[in-house]
């Protein structure tokens, strides 16, 4: 960079506590993601910690595995694009399972909750069960059709708000033999049990939300055996009935919906995914019961290749659960991900090294994310900084460009993409972007340091800088960074007052021990140029501007 150490800029940032700004993330296993972090209720069963196999991926692995990437990202249809991808280096994926992946993650759906609603309101519910029959049919008959109904069910009728009931309700009554109407109200009852009792521990779970999740557990009871009564087949109902015990009805409940889904659907991806879930040790299950579902599930791979991603889970819940340093969980994934992956436990992983010292693992597995599910833009989002660090910095460009055009009223879009700029040396888009951040949130401390960065590090627009520094000030005088702007500008440029700030930078900040190399930095700063003889630097200036 250019003058100023960086080192000043990056504990200045840490001292304001700027916090990342994070998305809502949909899950493609969203039944139960609600309360995954949650405390189930059931005696914790620590995890035993791993011994992991450790490969931490190489820069040249990365750069190597992003030109595929890139290339393929390339291709317009979204089926060919992912089958087309790399696999993460060292993998032994196997094909067959990465297109059925493909192919379940990006079917087309031939129905919506607003056009179900319209189908119910017009009194056409015979239609819509018409249609739900045809995508059962294809789910069980069709290769490539695998989990058509469970994504239906998924996008349309796992809605937590009990906006939905009255149109749900209107069904069931229109079409009391219909076991899919009868499977969509359970699942929406079940989601809206989840949201009821929000994602804190059960200990800090208000009492009136564990209440309302109980009476709409048992209504979800209730409306699933119901469907699963008028058709065993529909699988959602199955699934829900799964999450429902594990959510709140215990182990026996459990492991009874976990029987009843695999012998109605043996060769179900969703059932067998929620079912392992389950059974992890954090919930009350164990690892043996882990690897038995995975076991029992790979006796139906020939008939859905998907299945094979059972084979990953036991491994990733070992080491995403570990009590390890950050550097063996991160350089344990890949031994835990040989096998294909899902979704959910990809991007785990690559979050998990988003903000560390390896980029490499943020990078291949936050783009393996976006390959199977190209709508999970929190990845996208993430893997922005990952796709810098490794010279794609107009790749990261074109990715936030993208998402601003759907948002454009998210400033940590702007920022992401005022980053990538600062990367291509584009200062003049950099700070449009900074600005354009400043537009929408005029309060935004974090915009106003990295735009005080910018101009202050990167353009030496000292006036420009000057305003941001006293803005800062104005805004936040008990922080420091504001005052560590001022100081740059009254060295490099030189101004005037470098002596009074530095004065009060130790009388205000000296007793933080995190600032003493600033404050050593500054007198050093002080010294050698009023020694210079550049009489500028012993005028006053005012403490605020």
């Amino acid at each position: 960079m250019g003058s100023g150490p960086r080192w000043l800029l990056i504990a200045a940032i840490v001292l304001l506590g700027i916090v990342e700004w994070k998305w809502g993330v949909r899950s493609a296993m969203s039944q139960f993601t609600a309360h995954m972090n949650a405390e189930s209720g059931r005696p914790y069963a620590r995890p035993p910690v791993p011994v992991p196999k450790t490969h931490m991926f190489t820069r040249d692995e990365a750069y190597a595995f992003l030109a595929a990437a890139k290339r393929a990202e390339t291709i317009k249809d979204p089926l060919q694009r992912c089958i087309a991808y790399p696999d993460p280096p060292g993998s032994h994926w196997s094909h067959d399972a990465v297109v059925a992946y493909c192919h379940f993650g990006l079917q087309s759906l031939p129905l919506s909750f607003a056009e179900a609603q319209t189908l119910i309101q017009n009194g056409q519910s015979a239609e819509l069960d018409r249609r739900l029959a045809a995508a059962l049919h294809a789910q069980q008959t069709q290769p490539d059709s695998h989990g058509l109904l469970d994504r239906i069910y998924h996008e349309s009728f796992e809605n937590g708000s009990f906006d939905v009931r009255p149109t749900l309700d209107a069904w069931k009554r229109d079409s009391p033999n219909s076991a899919f109407a009868w499977a969509a109200s359970g699942v929406a009852y079940v989601a809206m049990a989840a949201a009821a009792r929000g994602s804190n521990y059960m200990k800090d779970t208000p009492q009136d939300g564990v209440d309302s999740m109980d009476r709409l557990l048992a209504q979800a009871d209730n409306d699933l055996r119901k469907a699963i009564a008028l058709d065993p087949k529909v699988t959602p109902a199955h699934a829900a009935l799964i999450n429902a015990g594990a959510l709140g009805f215990g182990r026996k409940y459990t492991d009874d919906a976990i029987a009843g889904a695999i012998a109605a659907a043996p060769d179900n991806y969703t059932i067998y995914g929620v079912a392992i879930w389950a059974q992890e040790p954090k919930w009350g299950g164990s690892l043996a019961d882990m690897s038995r579902l995975a076991a029992q599930a790979q006796t139906h791979a020939d008939d859905n290749p998907a299945l094979k991603l059972m084979l990953s889970k036991r491994a990733f819940y070992e080491v995403s659960n570990c009590d390890c340093a950050q550097e063996v969980e991160l350089a344990s994934y890949p031994a835990a991900f040989d096998q294909v992956a899902s979704v959910p436990d990809l991007m785990e992983a690559g979050d998990a090294a988003k903000d560390s010292q390896y980029p490499a693992v943020a990078a291949i597995y936050l783009s393996e994310t976006l390959r199977f599910g190209p709508e999970f833009n929190d990845a996208r989002l993430h893997r922005i900084n990952a796709l810098i660090d490794f010279g794609q910095a107009a790749w990261a460009v074109a990715d936030a460009t993208t998402m601003i055009a759907a948002w454009p009223s998210d400033s940590v879009l702007f920022e992401a993409r005022a980053k990538a700029y600062d990367a291509l040396n584009d200062y003049a888009h950099a700070e449009q972007d900074f600005r354009t951040m400043l537009a929408l949130y005029p309060n935004d401390t974090r915009a106003l340091v990295e735009l005080g960065h910018l101009l202050v590090y990167r353009t030496h627009d000292w006036n420009g800088g000057w305003d941001v520094a006293n803005q800062l000030i104005k805004a936040q005088p008990q922080s420091p960074y504001g005052w560590i702007l001022r100081a740059n500008i009254q060295q490099q440029q030189p101004r005037a007052g470098l002596k009074d700030t530095v004065e009060y930078f130790e009388a205000h900040f000296g007793g933080d021990p995190k600032l003493s190399q600033i404050i050593t930095q500054m007198r050093s700063a002080l010294i050698l140029q009023t020694h210079s003889g550049n009489q500028v630097l012993a005028g006053k200036a005012p403490p605020h501007g």
